[in-house]
């Protein structure tokens, strides 16, 4: 099997499970070659593109491909809050992490609730968790934090009154329900 090539990743990154479309927010971490891949790619899609960077030398050069908002991470250590700041506090559409468990906390903070893509191509910054990145990595699978879905109810087991509350805790309690157990307050 031949070696994917940086413009691969980032290609596959970006036009993945939701494509990048024009206004999308695109954060991608660093001035390496899957970075600046990335950056050119969404820049040329009509993307917003946050860079960051260790070196205000690169930025220049991250602006020169398209980046529009430039984060030095050295300067601004807690960079997610930095890039809630530019997109009015909604976060990333896409996120091109390569640093692994050294970013990928913050990159996750960065990221649009509900509808944001953190896509894990490396893994070159140190500290925080490495023992999720690389499986993470390696075996190319999708990690989806779910919040709330349906508020509708498929199976109420029993309804108690707002005045029987400490006996519906109790029936809880005993776990023989089977769905939802409810407590009428009005």
């Amino acid at each position: 099997m031949q070696k994917a090539k940086p413009g691969q990743y980032s290609y596959n990154a970006l036009h993945g499970p939701t494509p990048i479309k024009a206004g999308d927010f695109v954060l991608v971490l660093g001035t390496g070659s899957v970075s600046i891949f990335a950056l050119q790619f969404a820049a040329a899609a009509g993307a917003t593109v946050i860079a960051t960077s260790s070196s205000d030398d690169k930025l220049k050069i991250a602006a020169k491909h398209g980046a529009k908002h430039l984060i030095n991470y050295n300067k601004t250590p807690n960079w997610d809050e930095e890039v809630m700041k530019i997109t009015n506090g909604e976060g990333a559409d896409h996120i091109i992490e390569v640093g692994g468990q050294g970013t990928l906390e913050r990159s996750i903070k960065s990221a649009k609730t509900g509808s944001g893509y953190v896509q894990v191509i490396g893994f070159i910054a140190s500290g925080g968790e490495a023992s999720v990145v690389f499986p993470l990595l390696v075996n190319a699978v999708t990690l989806r934090g779910i919040s709330i879905g349906s508020v509708e109810q498929p199976v109420i087991d029993k309804v108690f009154n707002f005045d029987d509350a400490i006996a519906a805790y109790a029936y809880l309690e005993l776990q023989k329900h089977v769905g939802k157990v409810v407590i009428k307050v009005a």
